[in-house]
Order: C-alpha cells, then sequence, then structure tokens
C-alpha cells in the first residue's frame, strides 16, 4: 500500500549509508547529479566542494547581510534576524573552518550596530538581533578565537552612539547583552 508522502519516515544517516553501500558507482553518480539539479542547497554545497573559495563566498554572505540590514520602510528597519542567521548557516554549513563562521558572524553584529546607530529598529528584531550578539561571543569562546573577535565586537558596540532615545535603548539591550554573555564564560 502507498502512504502519501507527509506519512513517511526522513531517512536516517544509517539507512542513507546502507542504501549507497547497495548502489554501484555509476548509480550514485546519477544520484549525485539529479541532486544537484534538483536542489539549489545541494547546487551551492556541491560547487563549494568542487571549488572551494570561501572568499568569494563570504563577500556574498557579507553583502546580503548589509543588504537585509538596509531594508526599510516609511524610516523604520524592516531587517529579519531569522535571514542573517540563514546567511550565517549558510557559511557554517560549508564547514570552512572556525575562523570564517567567526568572521561573518562577527560582521553582523558590526553591521548591525551600525544600523542600529542610524535606524529605528522594532523590539522584536532587536531582541533578535541581541540573541545574535550573544550566540556570536558564545561561538567565537568556543572556537579558541575570543582573543581575537571579542575586541571587534565590543568596538561595535561601545562605538554606537545614537542620540535619539531608540538608539541609546538598542545600545543599551546589546551593552547589557554582550556584558552578561562576557560574565558568564
Amino acid at each position: 500500500m502507498l502512504y502519501p508522502a507527509f506519512y513517511l519516515k526522513p531517512m536516517s544517516k544509517t539507512q542513507l549509508k546502507k542504501l549507497l553501500s547497495q548502489m554501484t558507482a555509476g548509480q550514485i553518480s546519477e544520484l549525485v547529479l539529479d541532486l544537484y539539479d534538483a536542489r539549489p542547497e545541494a547546487k551551492a554545497y556541491l560547487d563549494f566542494f568542487v571549488a572551494p573559495d570561501i572568499d568569494r563566498k563570504l563577500e556574498k554572505a557579507k553583502t546580503a547581510i548589509t543588504r537585509e540590514m538596509s531594508r526599510n520602510s516609511r524610516g523604520r528597519n524592516k531587517a529579519r534576524s531569522t535571514k542573517i542567521r540563514g546567511f550565517i548557516k549558510d557559511i557554517s554549513s560549508l564547514n570552512p573552518g572556525s575562523e570564517h563562521v567567526a568572521e561573518i558572524m562577527t560582521y553582523a553584529v558590526e553591521v548591525i550596530c551600525l544600523v542600529g546607530n542610524e535606524q529605528n529598529i522594532k523590539p522584536a528584531t532587536q531582541n533578535g538581533l541581541a540573541r545574535l550578539l550573544h550566540d556570536t561571543v558564545i561561538y567565537v569562546n568556543g572556537s579558541g578565537l575570543l582573543g581575537i573577535y571579542l575586541p571587534r565586537i565590543e568596538k561595535a558596540v561601545n562605538g554606537m552612539s545614537s542620540s535619539w532615545w531608540r538608539g541609546n535603548e538598542f545600545k543599551k539591550l546589546l551593552k547589557q547583552e554582550l556584558k552578561d554573555t562576557v560574565e558568564m564564560l
């Protein structure tokens, strides 16, 4: 009996290994080519696998983060922290090394601080961006890169000099989040 697709359980890694071990090299090649054509994420991963140009990927991600943080309407910032996290995840999914992931996360924090200095950001978005700051500090600490990236993060947060009330509140939120995160390390 055939079941609708939503009844099927996802295949485990063990099941996939077993299935692949039963396939010929030609069948595996055909499967990879079909996957390459079918899914943009697989295409990006395989393109990177063949020609790993992490600097180009980082520049594209930085441009996308800057563009996302620049979204606004009627004087109000419309950035989505989930999109920014997605750009970071795209880089980390390539397994380029912790330095590159730390770089893109730190860059995101720097752009957040620059934009937060100039634009009105919704409180819900501010909270999401503060969580990203927290996650960035935790990641760089866990990667043993705190000494390299913490000064940049602190400079970005402390460099916010907004004179209007909402920007000042965002600066206070980020400063407090940074302080609390560093203290818990």
